[in-house]
């Protein structure tokens, strides 16, 4: 299945459309695991005592993390995952197989650092939809405007990603 103007429609009816997440306690392990991984250095991120000694009560996240996280679950069984390794519940009207989802990329405006113990709350809509023709055929660029914020209200970041469909 191509691209047609009936997925795109499908994917239009759910424009500004919020979800709303809770996605857990962000823990210090977490915070420590993804800064290991992704090769930071900073003691920020390590040290609980430092971190103190800088105002914050506990380590603090590196900035990308919160949409780094595709998964904030066990995730799902391999079984009902979309064909790109995608569980899609976040692709409204999109079909689960005919179509090609392709990451087309983020800005993050960051607000707070992300301490250690704080609950995230993660609020998503669709925010565009737009059309053009690519080498391949016609493409779709949804833009998805996610705010994560404590569970207090308290905003810590906002990333608009781009997802393209084929």
């Amino acid at each position: 299945m191509a691209l047609s103007q009936e997925v795109i429609k499908s994917v239009r009816k759910h424009l500004d459309e919020e979800t709303i997440r809770s996605l857990g306690v962000v823990s210090g392990l977490s915070i420590r695991r993804y800064a290991r991984a992704s090769g930071e250095s900073n003691p920020l991120y390590f040290d609980t005592e430092y971190a103190q000694q800088l105002g914050y009560p506990d380590v603090i996240a590196p900035p990308n993390m919160l949409p780094s996280i595709v998964d904030w679950t066990e995730g799902e069984d391999e079984t009902v995952l979309r064909a790109d390794g995608t569980a899609g519940e976040e692709l409204a009207g999109v079909p689960s197989s005919g179509v090609r989802v392709m990451g087309g990329g983020e800005t993050m405006d960051f607000h707070e650092p992300v301490v250690a113990g704080v609950s995230v709350v993660l609020r998503s809509r669709l925010a565009e939809v737009s059309e053009r023709e690519s080498s391949s055929g016609a493409m779709a660029i949804l833009k998805y405007r996610n705010t994560y914020e404590s569970s207090a209200g308290v905003p810590l970041m906002t990333c608009v990603r781009s997802v393209l469909l084929r």
